[in-house]
């Protein structure tokens, strides 16, 4: 192989020249270096000069002593970075001591590998800039070379060090010894409240460090942490003087005169995460470009450290939020392993099931041993069939639900959720309240209906509207790119082309009348939702003045989802005034009878409701054809808890109800059938000398 230039094309500032010494191909953990690595097989191949990062494959021979020595005797000023493999503990320590900056093992993975040499890459680039800050001044050697071992000491500081609070004031002890500053503090940017926390200082009393809580755009540390640019500060008294400081912002690298005081924002991947500031030299002199670019190296290496301590605040608040969240609870939350043990639990299920001290989840639980077994085969045999059946525990009914422990790999842990739904089997216990909750229930999958076949066209309608549009503006744009050019030239083939290809006057039409469709089923989930609210108001009792055709129209279209495949429905309405009635109640009542239609239509029949004024009253009429009913249950049906219905579908209440609300407003009801022909049920409400019924007996027990 030939022997390389000693001479290669001078580097942009900070960029690291990174060498592989070894066998081909170049590790993997190595790919992404910019600029790409360069390699050769033998140390002595290396240039003299661009060398700062040597990564070589230690294999028997040369021994690492040798190898050292000769990459030094050519780049004394890189850092080596031997790959070996079997590296313990011991090796690592003896191969650094003999002069290597990292030792890595060539067995482990990549990811480790990569985070390892990440480090000492980014101190590198460090001492580059740092190096390449004045090429054309005199630097004192010595004092390079000590802020060069400054660098290299933070750098194994962030490695070593536990506690990031002794590595930051490590860190500005270095700075204010290397500046000769007797004042040098680091803050924290605090983007929750807007402030910057002084986190270590030198020079600077403790009550003051714990006080300093400058804003951000505020002040010099403000200010640098809001523009996130470094201050260099000439003249303090001027800067006190003026609230805008930006006129401390370098443009460039050339200043007129040199700063007395430097404030540097520490950034993380563009972010300002923290601010250093440094000031009152003991000599009095300002600072150099050297102390510049010195104090921004030095700091950079924080960045990280920083933001690792931001996000495990962030950590710790979202952790005590979370088991704040858990812990407020009302329903018992325990997790579970593959043995039954309760790894951790919320408050609620801590205290309704310490009756032991053990963590066996069935010496908690007094479970039987059918229910045991179930819970068994969901967790340990992996069933993902029905829910498990109720547990009733110290008097109270749960419900459980088992599901895999989120980000377990191991399958072994599980959460068990027991909703407590004792409440709910009471209140399904109470027949009144039962009625109420069928008919919700039959409410509920009308709406859900109903609501699937508008949205189900609209979104359809969005996607092809918003690739309609897309279309569209790919003709525009095809055409803008022509539109500098003039005559009839080839560049207009290709716009003309897309214009004819899309057919830009369909695309205007048909998007209009998709549009048109979309707002047509937003309007019809709007109204079934606004009868949805309307019924389910809780006020009531108060008397409304409201038009009763309204209130049948509103009925009839929450009721749809029942009756729109059994029954043809009609309407014959006369124009009536306003009513004074109770609006829920009576809606309710309607919606009942037009329900009791549609079940017992057996195949196809015809509803029609009819509303007119007979006298001085209202009458509301649902005429049938759906078979009648019997002359024998006639007189019964009235009664409460009488019902022809199957079990589940109803408890005998509804039209017992229905009589209730009528009787209240001073109205009455009746029924008229045809065995094999149907049935009509009228109402009639009274209108009253002022137009208000006279609503009685608000005390019955049937009252909603």
């Amino acid at each position: 192989m030939p022997a390389l230039r000693n001479d290669p094309t001078p580097r942009p500032e900070a960029v690291v020249g990174t060498w592989w010494v070894g066998a081909r191909p170049l590790p993997t953990f190595l790919d992404g270096i910019v600029p790409p690595v360069q390699a050769t097989d033998r140390a002595e191949f290396l240039p003299l000069r661009g060398v700062d990062v040597v990564v070589v494959e230690l294999t028997a021979e040369p021994g690492p002593e040798r190898l050292i020595e000769r990459i030094r005797e050519r780049c004394p000023r890189a850092d080596v970075v031997l790959v070996c493999a079997g590296l313990d503990p011991e090796r690592e320590s003896s191969l650094l001591e003999l002069g290597a900056a990292l030792a890595l093992d060539a067995d482990a993975p990549d990811r480790l590998k990569r985070a390892r040499f990440a480090r000492l890459h980014q101190s590198a680039a460090q001492r580059v800039q740092l190096r390449n800050a004045d090429p054309g001044g005199d630097t004192d050697d010595a004092a390079h070379g000590r802020r060069l071992m400054a660098l290299s000491f933070a750098s194994r500081l962030m490695t070593t060090v536990q506690d990031e609070m002794e590595v930051f004031q490590r860190l500005v002890e270095i700075v204010a010894r290397e500046l000769s500053s007797r004042r040098v503090s680091l803050m924290q940017v605090n983007r929750e409240a807007g402030i910057l926390e002084m986190r270590v200082a030198v020079g600077l009393p403790k009550e003051v460090i714990r006080a300093a809580r400058p804003r951000i755009g505020q002040g010099i540390a403000g200010t640098c942490a809001l523009l996130g640019k470094p201050l260099f500060i000439d003249d303090h008294q001027r800067a006190r003087a003026r609230g805008d400081l930006s006129e401390f912002v370098p443009d460039t690298s050339e200043f007129k005169n040199l700063p007395m005081s430097l404030t540097v924002p520490i950034k993380v991947k563009g972010e300002v995460v923290g601010v250093v500031n440094v000031t009152d030299r003991s000599d009095a002199e300002p600072y150099s470009r050297q102390d510049i670019a010195f104090i921004s190296a030095l700091m950079g290496q924080a960045g990280y450290l920083l933001e690792n301590t931001n996000l495990l605040r962030h950590l710790s608040a979202l952790r005590a939020f979370s088991e704040q969240v858990i812990n407020t609870l009302t329903d018992p939350l325990a997790v579970i392993d593959d043995q039954f043990k309760v790894i951790s639990c919320n408050a609620r299920f801590g205290g309704s099931f310490r009756a032991h001290a053990s963590d066996y989840l069935f010496d908690r639980l007094a479970l039987e041993p059918a229910q045991r077994t179930a819970l068994a085969e969901v967790t340990v045999g992996g069933r993902t069939g029905g829910p498990l059946s109720e547990w009733i525990l110290d008097e109270h009914v749960y419900e459980p639900i088992v599901t895999p422990f989120a980000g377990d790999q191991s399958g072994r842990r599980f959460l068990l959720f027991l909703r407590d739904v004792t409440t709910r089997r009471q209140m399904e216990r109470r027949l009144v309240g039962a009625e109420k909750m069928a008919s919700l229930g039959v409410l509920a999958a009308g709406v859900a209906h109903e609501i699937n076949n508008p949205l189900a066209f609209v979104k359809a309608n969005a996607r092809h509207a918003a690739d309609y549009m897309r279309d569209m503006l790919s003709v525009i744009e095809a055409w803008q790119a022509a539109a500098g050019k003039v005559g009839s030239r080839p560049e207009f083939a290709a716009p003309r082309l897309v214009e004819q290809q899309v057919d830009l006057e369909f695309l205007a039409e048909d998007l209009a009348r998709m549009t048109q469709q979309s707002v047509d089923g937003v309007e019809r989930v709007e109204k079934i939702v606004t009868g949805l609210k309307s019924f389910a108001h809780p006020d009531t009792q108060k008397a409304h003045q409201v038009r009763l055709q309204e209130l049948v129209e509103n009925a009839i279209m929450l009721t749809q989802g029942k009756w729109k495949y059994k029954l043809d429905m009609q309407r014959r309405f006369e124009d009536l005034d306003p009513q004074w009635c109770l609006p829920n109640p009576l809606e309710q009542v309607f919606m009942n009878l037009i329900v009791n239609a549609a079940q017992a239509a057996k195949e196809w029949g015809r509803l029609e409701v009819s509303l007119r004024r007979v006298d001085d009253e209202i009458e509301i009429a649902f005429a049938d054809t759906c078979g009648g009913i019997p002359d024998d249950i006639r007189e019964h049906i009235f009664e409460p808890f009488f019902t022809t219905k199957d079990i589940g579908e109803g408890t005998g209440l509804g039209l017992a109800i229905a009589y209730n609300i009528i009787e209240n407003h001073g109205g009455r009801i009746w029924v008229e059938s045809e065995l094999g022909v149907g049935s009509t049920f009228r109402i009639r409400l009274p209108t009253g000398d002022d137009g208000r019924p006279a609503v009685a007996k608000q005390g019955s027990r049937f009252r909603i």
